[in-house]
């Protein structure tokens, strides 16, 4: 189940958050992109890192947009 961001992630090329919301985005697809290949992967010591780095990545995607979420409230 995908998470939901308040505010919503944003679809706009133009708009302020649009660069960390598709970085936001990228991160999801690469969890699972992770998540499937574990399921058909023999190795499941790799699939855990995989999968791993892929939360992490998408932990530090959201954290950018919290920051610039308050760079735009300055």
């Amino acid at each position: 189940m995908a998470k939901l961001y308040d505010p919503a992630l944003t679809t706009n090329p133009h708009g302020p958050l649009y660069r960390v919301d598709k970085a936001i985005r990228a991160a999801q697809e690469r969890l699972d992109a992770a998540i499937d290949a574990k399921r058909h992967h023999t190795s499941h010591n790799l699939a855990h890192q995989v999968i791993k780095e892929a939360r992490e990545g998408l932990k530090k995607a959201e954290q950018m947009r919290l920051v610039k979420i308050r760079e735009l409230a300055q």
